[in-house]
């Protein structure tokens, strides 16, 4: 299940504002209702509730730190199970991380440099000295107290002892900046190996950058296996000499060439402090230091062998004897001093109501601080819920009365902080957005055609995926389309050579060509397409194309003896145009006598045909006034018994008209 906040878990621990997520886990600001303290609440993530494996890493984290009481490891207070679902509960620190420190502050003084990774060492030290290997030291993990002590948080990965068979072998676990060559291969991990991460925290503090990095964690990888580092002093000749030799010790590839424990590599840092300050080994405590709150702590019994020196002499000589009175006579006065400075001024002391400041811009508030007569101490802090550049508040809070000059600690809100950038190329819309979203950041969501990738997959993405970006940001993705749709060109009545060249320019080509023999386009002519004019197609798509063909000749039907209707019908349908004679002769009247071109010869489609249609037999004489000789007997009604002259010849009246008549008619 998800937990909001208010929501109470274990019967005492209330949930408020979330603080931060990780790979597996989110953390929130969190009440113990029973001690009435602020304490953080990390809970793992829901995909890996269910996930042995990340359980026991989860269980293995609380068990590592709770083990490890050390000033500068944060105090692991709680642990347990919740609606399904596992938590721990830990010592809540309101200070950035060293990461924002490093950000907003590098290049760090090497002095600074050197107090905070000897805090780091010192904690690192007091792990291994339990046969725990912290395994992904960064500046995430480590946090800044509010009296300015570091403290190392995040054990999730360690390898504590007999559980190092948690890993697989050959796995690579950690964050790549910050990987030791050996994790990088899969390798065994020692103390040297946390080492090696602190070297490369020790050049980040020095330079304000990591020495290697690139756009995906492999790559980074692989220059930490091979790549040498370029040494601090390149980067930033302030760093010096001694200090730039230490970072590039710590940072050799073989884990036999660098610090091996974390106890060596302090007393390498201490030994150069001393040769920068110049050969002073003694160090004064800053007035403003923390007062020491820790319970007295008994020293571990000597157990080592006694060993046999020269006895020590019956008497100091004199100069050694007087040292104890002058530094006893000294803190006498110091004290003294102190306690009358704090009977004068303690009357004149005047007690003041810290004004609310929440909401206001960071130089408002502080005026509104200084106006009451406190002194600020400016910290920023990660808030997702807060503008950057506001104040969240003031510790301790408002309303509470401190006297006049104290000074109180101004919150003010630095952004929701950064966050890894899922990568969700390949991925489909759908699932980018999701994975988006869950890590904290927008998707600005894009299109575009591809050859190469499916419709509805991402493309690219930007920031790249595994990269840091603000959370609440936005990511943008380019999704695509599938291949580029184009408008198919209309192409018709125009040459193959110019189609083809058209349909080239807008992403096509030419497919199937047809030709198709017609009268009314010259040959050669695009007739139709497939698909048709203005259809949208996939770019490199074909389109058919048809073809005009001049017509091939037809044989002409033969229609002689059908009837003048049969016979135009016939013709026309034959894709002929037909004119019509009229001639007598013995043939019933409307019979087709004759056709002109003749029966069964190949001419071209469309020309006309003439067919000759019987009037039937004509009446009369012939000549002059002499009469026509009657047919002979019994020929009436023979087909036969007309010849062929008679049968084509008309007579007048009289016996003397033209042998033959004909007429045209145009239909």
């Amino acid at each position: 299940m998800s937990f909001e906040p208010g929501q109470l878990i274990g019967g005492r621990y209330e949930l408020g504002r979330q603080l931060g997520a990780g790979g597996m886990a989110r953390v929130y600001l969190g009440h113990d209702r029973l001690l009435d303290r602020q304490v953080a609440v990390k809970v793992l993530s829901e995909p890996y509730a269910s996930d042995p494996q990340f359980v026991e890493r989860f269980r293995r984290e609380a068990s590592a730190a709770a083990g490890l009481n050390h000033p500068n490891i944060v105090a692991v207070y709680d642990r347990g199970e919740a609606d399904g679902s596992y938590y721990i509960v830990m010592e809540y620190l309101a200070g950035p991380d060293l990461k924002q420190v490093i950000r907003g502050r590098a290049p760090l003084p090497p002095g600074q440099a050197i107090d905070y990774a000897q805090q780091i060492l010192a904690a690192l030290g007091a792990a291994h000295r339990r046969d725990v290997v912290h395994r992904d030291v960064k500046p995430q993990n480590v946090l800044v107290a509010e009296d300015g002590r570091l403290k190392v948080t995040d054990f999730g990965i360690a390898r504590a002892g007999a559980q190092s068979d948690m890993t697989e072998a050959g796995s690579v676990i950690g964050t790549a900046q910050y990987l030791s060559p050996e994790q990088a291969r899969g390798d065994e991990v020692t103390a040297a190996s946390d080492c090696y991460a602190v070297g490369i925290v020790l050049y980040e503090m020095l330079t304000g950058r990591v020495p290697f990095d690139g756009d995906r964690p492999v790559a980074v990888a692989m220059k930490q296996i091979s790549d040498t580092p370029v040494p601090p002093r390149v980067v930033e000749p302030d760093v010096p000499p001694e200090l730039d030799a230490i970072v590039m010790r710590a940072l050799a590839k073989r884990p036999s060439e660098r610090y091996r424990t974390a106890e060596e590599l302090s007393q390498a840092l201490a030994d150069a402090r001393a040769a920068i300050d110049g050969g002073a080994t003694t160090r004064l405590m800053p007035a403003a230091a923390a007062p020491v709150t820790a319970e007295t702590r008994v020293m571990d019994p000597v157990t080592g062998a006694t060993r046999v020196g020269p006895p020590p002499p019956e008497e100091p000589p004199p100069s050694r004897r007087r040292w104890p009175w002058i530094v006893g006579a000294l803190v006498v006065l110091a004290a003294a001093a102190i306690a009358a400075f704090l009977l004068l001024s303690g009357d004149d002391a005047r007690a003041v109501t810290i004004p609310p400041v929440a909401g206001q811009s960071a130089a408002d508030a502080q005026q509104t601080l200084e106006d009451a007569g406190l002194v600020v101490q400016v910290r920023t802090v990660t808030d997702g819920d807060v503008d950057e550049g506001q104040a969240i508040g003031t510790e301790p809070p408002a309303g509470e009365q401190v006297d006049e000059g104290d000074t109180v600690t101004l919150n003010v809100s630095g952004g929701p902080g950064d966050a890894t950038v899922p990568d969700v190329v390949g991925e489909s819309e759908e699932a980018a957005t999701a994975a988006l979203q869950r890590a904290g950041f927008d998707a600005d969501v894009q299109q575009e055609a591809s050859d190469d990738v499916d419709e509805g997959l991402v493309i690219r993405q930007s920031p790249a995926g595994d990269a840091q970006a603000e959370r609440g940001s936005s990511v943008a993705i380019v999704v695509s389309t599938g291949p580029e749709r184009v408008s198919v060109p209309d192409v018709r009545q125009q040459s193959l050579d110019s189609a083809e060249a058209e349909l080239n320019g807008a992403g096509l080509s030419v497919g199937n060509v047809t030709d198709r023999p017609n009268e009314d386009f010259s040959e050669g002519t695009v007739i139709a397409q497939d698909p048709g004019p203005t259809a949208e197609v996939e770019r490199g798509s074909s389109v058919d194309l048809v073809v005009a063909a001049a017509p091939a000749d037809v044989t002409v039907p033969d229609v002689i003896g059908n009837t003048a209707g049969d016979a135009t019908l016939k013709l026309e349908n034959a894709g002929f145009q037909v004119t019509s004679s009229e001639a007598e002769s013995a043939e019933p009247a409307g019979i087709v006598i004759d056709q002109s071109p003749a029966p069964n010869t190949q001419v071209e489609p469309g020309r006309p045909i003439n067919i000759t249609v019987s009037l039937g037999t004509g009446a009369g004489t012939s000549g002059q006034g002499g009469a026509q000789p009657p047919p002979p007997a019994g020929a009436e009604g023979d087909d036969d018994a007309e010849s062929d002259d008679t049968a084509l010849r008309g007579r007048g009246p009289d016996g003397a008209g033209p042998p033959g008549r004909l007429r045209k008619r145009g239909r």
